[in-house]
């Protein structure tokens, strides 16, 4: 009879031990939001976003194996000249991002200050998109090229008219040339840092601008980078001329976080495929035979058209905006000034 009351007494106990473990694994002395106040509690420990590999995922393979081979070609602006406002310097992003890297070869000749994605400057000295694209297929560099990295858009932003639906038309037009010229490439897109020019040509701010390049980049499948989410140059003491372009420091954050980056993402270039995506074009626009347009949803007006309370004329064949000329329109005569408004004579 002891013996059973015995067995009975520390099957009680098991029990009552095992309910007193709190639910979920938490301790049972760790305070919940009922806390009284007057009890002191540690300050929250800031999180801080990461660039890391994991050296156990079998999957990746290390920068060496996958890199040591590959050549690389960046298509940029001033960045990626390695411009700091008042020189262009030694130790730039791309001549960074090689040493860390490693790859067979890493080529930013191709890369323009003062390019844009929408312009059409062609030489001395800015080579736009476009043309920039244009004289790397003359060369025949793409065949010989397995990665490209584009880092572009800032200076449309910057200097630029051409509506943002246009922007997004021209990138994607020049990335499909250059897919086409080698399908085999991978391509990188690395997003434009924040502007801090007092004064800016666009009629969209910085965020729009990010994420309409996005939805380009991702239309391909292409993985896309958005440096200042790293905490790099997104502030104007971080940049050289407290305008746009990186300090020495900057630039060297800056290729740290690219190459963890690409390290980190590298595996996605499977999936990239052809864009689908149709982007629409609304406002004003110079095509790559420098003449001013303007849309309405992909279609380019052309005659007279008013535009904010002013009156245009766009040639019915070019559908380019008429400037600096009289004309016969609808039985009178009209005079267009050198920015195309219209007035009745």
């Amino acid at each position: 009879m002891f013996s059973k009351y015995i067995k009975f007494s520390l099957m009680i106990a098991t029990v009552l031990f095992i309910l007193s473990f709190p639910k979920n694994g938490v301790s049972a002395n760790v305070l919940d939001p009922k806390t009284p106040q007057n009890i002191k509690l540690l300050p929250p420990v800031k999180q801080h976003r990461l660039l890391t590999t994991r050296k156990d995922d079998t999957n990746l393979l290390s920068n060496e194996i996958y890199f040591g081979n590959k050549r690389i070609l960046i298509i940029g602006d001033s960045l990626s000249v390695g411009w700091d406002g008042k020189q262009v310097l030694k130790n730039n992003y791309p001549t960074i991002l090689k040493r860390l890297l490693k790859p067979k070869s890493l080529n930013n000749a191709f890369s323009s200050a003062g390019s844009q994605i929408s312009g059409n400057n062609n030489g001395t000295p800015i080579f736009d998109l476009s043309n920039n694209v244009s004289r790397i297929l003359t060369t025949n560099i793409i065949k010989r090229t397995d990665i490209v990295v584009i880092e572009i858009g800032i200076n449309d932003l910057d200097y630029s008219r051409n509506n943002l639906g246009y922007v997004q038309q021209r990138l994607q037009a020049n990335i499909q040339r250059l897919r086409q010229a080698n399908p085999t490439i991978k391509i990188f897109g690395i997003l434009p840092v924040n502007s801090y020019m007092p004064v800016k040509q666009g009629d969209y701010a910085i965020n729009q601008l990010k994420r309409a390049l996005t939805d380009v980049y991702l239309s391909f499948g292409i993985p896309v980078l958005n440096v200042t989410d790293f905490g790099v140059a997104n502030s104007s003491a971080d940049l050289g001329d407290k305008l746009v372009h990186p300090t020495q420091k900057t630039y060297r954050q800056m290729a740290t976080v690219i190459s963890s980056w690409m390290n980190s993402n590298y595996i996605m270039l499977a999936d990239e495929h052809n864009s689908k995506q149709l982007f629409n074009s609304n406002g004003w626009q110079k095509n790559e035979s420098n003449q001013w347009q303007y849309a309405i949803n992909n279609v380019l007006q052309s005659d007279y058209h008013e535009i904010n309370g002013h009156g245009y004329y766009f040639d019915p064949k070019t559908k380019a905006l008429v400037t600096n000329r009289n004309i016969k329109y609808l039985g009178s005569q009209w005079y267009i000034n050198k920015v195309g408004e219209v007035f009745k004579h």
